[in-house]
């Protein structure tokens, strides 16, 4: 027998941990229909039986203000889940009993885990699940997702209500007042056909608590229940209650020991600071860059020099000459220069990986909440701003979380500033060709000036395009973690993954592609390419900025995938990759490679970000904006960083 469960909770309350342990490999990824939220599923067995696992978004509240709140309580409307375990945190247990009662007032068979129970014994905490087991008749069950504790429990716990679909059917005790509403609400709701899917007392609930707005009530209802309650005062008299019950739950629940301060409590201390906080930060990211080059540049070097030697041996034995040209530099030097990255790719990824999993990026998004405000954002937009490092694409995606509507159109169509793992590549090979000795120094200024390029934009548009009002910044602050071997290698190898299958996809197309425009119409005469001639007809533009027709040439080829520009230079130059920086720092002076940089940095972003802003915005006429925006930006920048450049070099 088959079971379907979901899983939801809070953010940052280790609901992913347990859906990664639960299902271990056995999940995959896709997007909720009609929406671009994604969701993971996952399966597993237990005690014969086979389970569904749906992992919901992370939430506060089933209000449906975002697309996640939509996307959990739609589910919840439109599906009938065995079971629904609900994940909340330890040592904010207060704060996630919101959602719990919600989802118990929509009557639904649940179970509550209690995570992180190590951490709150570390504070000298110790929970009672027994006084929430026996208030709202549900099992619930301690658990850990470090230390795996209770897990064996939890699954039990999932069997045993799933085999049951038991519908709790709580009576919770309401006051009077609201007894009454729920009571005329029903009668009223029971007049119209198009609420008979719903259940009508959760409805009534959810309207006196969120409104109509994104139920798509009869507007007559509507009128009619606001004509015959002070739906102000009556919502108020429900809340009171709820944070009334909830506030003695938790307190009958919880025994404290005493100790209050640990270890974790003094980082915390630290590194909000609004000060030390801040440079602690640009510590870390310097630090980050730094090793990015100092561990990875030998391995990049090893591979180079392997994808050079396998290039003169294929070269060796291929006989035909066009189909040489095609092995040796369409294919192993356009793809290997590229695969060459993949040390720095990793290296960068698993110190950001530490930094995320550890809990630190979001105490950076609380820091400099005050200094973004100034731009017309809030630390929440920084964290997409700090996710588009990865990728443009899930940075994007992230905005659908503000709440408001101008202030997200205003920062998506500024992520695509946002120095994005793609682009990675091409920074090395060019600071390696002309800024070895200052190879982090440059790197850190690159990632800093697109952070700021990201809060101009913003802050840009807004004034010309958007208009927001201030939006007041609430982010949950996770507990520092040491992240686990386990999942910091998982995060990494997720994030080279997705640069290899670029690799072995859109890359080596693209190789191919270039391959092909520089050898022909004539294989002996590069200088008269169609390639050529594809970068010649830019000249015009960028002959000032020391950039001739190869560069051009990259940059437009870049614009399918930014590693692409990497492969366009080793065909173009026509040499291999261990030569690649000689032959590039022989191109240009180390003022045009410095404004070309810069250019790389804001220039128009891949077919992937461009779709995902189609996707997000429903909008051809953004998708064209940012399009021609970024490039306009780029050129302009790449002007100004050539003027100054011409000074200090």
């Amino acid at each position: 027998m088959a079971f379907e469960v979901s899983i939801i909770g809070n953010p940052n309350v280790g609901k992913t941990s347990l859906f990664n342990i639960i299902t271990g490999t056995r999940q995959y990824v896709a997007n909720w229909p009609g929406v671009t939220v994604e969701k993971k599923i996952g399966s597993f067995s237990y005690k014969g039986h086979n389970f569904k696992l749906v992992d919901l978004p992370g939430i506060y509240t089933l209000s449906a203000c975002s697309e996640d709140e939509r996307v959990a309580r739609d589910y919840f409307l439109n599906e009938s889940p065995d079971a629904v375990i609900i994940v909340a945190d330890a040592l904010n247990l207060e704060r996630s009993m919101h959602l719990m009662i919600q989802i118990l007032e929509m009557n639904l068979p649940a179970v509550l885990a209690i995570n992180s129970i190590d951490e709150a014994e570390e504070k000298g905490r110790i929970i009672n699940p027994e006084v929430i087991s026996k208030t709202f008749n549900i099992p619930v069950v301690l658990t850990s997702a470090k230390t795996m504790k209770g897990i064996p429990q939890l699954l039990e716990a999932i069997h045993r209500t799933s085999e049951q679909k038991k519908f709790h059917d709580i009576n919770f005790q309401y006051p009077a007042e609201v007894n009454k509403y729920i009571e005329t609400f029903k009668s009223m709701a029971a007049k119209y056909p198009s609420l008979s899917g719903f259940d009508h007392e959760w409805l009534g609930i959810y309207f006196l608590e969120f409104g109509a707005g994104s139920i798509r009530m009869d507007a007559e209802l509507s009128q009619s229940i606001c004509t015959s309650f002070d739906m102000k005062k009556l919502k108020d008299i429900y809340l009171n209650w709820k944070y009334g019950l909830i506030r003695n739950l938790t307190d009958m629940s919880i025994v404290s020991l005493g100790r209050s301060w640990s270890l974790r409590d003094v980082l915390d201390h630290v590194l909000t600071h609004k000060v030390l906080g801040l440079l602690i930060y640009l510590v870390a990211l310097f630090f980050v860059f730094s090793m990015t080059f100092s561990i990875a540049t030998p391995l990049s070097d090893l591979l180079n020099l392997f994808f050079s030697k396998l290039s003169s041996w294929a070269g060796s034995v291929i006989s035909v000459p066009w189909l040489k040209s095609l092995v040796t530099t369409g294919i192993i030097e356009g793809v290997g220069g590229v695969l060459a990255f993949i040390p720095q790719i990793f290296v960068l990824f698993f110190f950001m990986g530490f930094l995320e999993e550890s809990g630190y990026l979001p105490r950076a998004a609380f820091l400099v909440d005050k200094i973004v405000r100034n731009f017309g954002l809030s630390g929440r937009s920084f964290m997409s701003i700090i996710l588009g490092f990865g990728c443009n694409v899930p940075a994007i995606m992230s905005t659908r979380t503000i709440s408001s509507t101008k202030e997200r159109l205003a920062l998506l169509l500024s992520i695509p500033f946002a120095s994005c793992s793609a682009r990675l590549p091409v920074y090395i090979i060019i600071i390696g060709a002309f800024f070895p000795k200052h190879a982090a120094l440059i790197m850190f200024l690159l990632y800093i000036s697109s952070i700021l390029l990201v809060l101009l934009s913003a802050k840009l548009l807004q004034v010309f395009v958007t208009k927001t009002d201030d939006i007041p910044f609430t982010i949950e602050l996770p507990r520092f973690r040491l992240p686990t071997a386990k999942n910091l290698f998982l995060y990494t190898w997720e994030k080279t993954e997705h640069f290899l299958r670029k690799a072995s996809g859109i890359i080596l197309i693209a190789s191919i592609l270039i391959w092909f425009l520089s050898y022909f119409p004539s294989a002996s005469d590069i200088q008269n390419s169609f390639a050529a001639t594809i970068g010649r007809s830019f000249e015009f533009l960028t002959r000032h900025l020391g950039w001739d027709w190869h560069t051009n040439t990259a940059l437009v080829f870049g614009v399918a995938a930014k590693e692409v520009i990497v492969s366009t230079y080793a065909a173009t130059l026509n040499t291999d990759p261990a030569a690649l920086k000689d032959a590039l720092a022989s191109s240009m002076s180390p003022q045009s490679a410095l404004a070309l940089l810069y250019f790389i940095m804001a220039y128009i972003p891949c077919f992937a970000t461009l779709s995902a802003v189609k996707l997000e915005t429903a909008s051809y006429k953004w998708t064209a904006f940012t399009f021609i925006y970024t490039i306009f930006t780029a050129y302009i920048l790449a002007n100004i960083v050539f003027f100054i450049g011409g000074l200090i070099l």
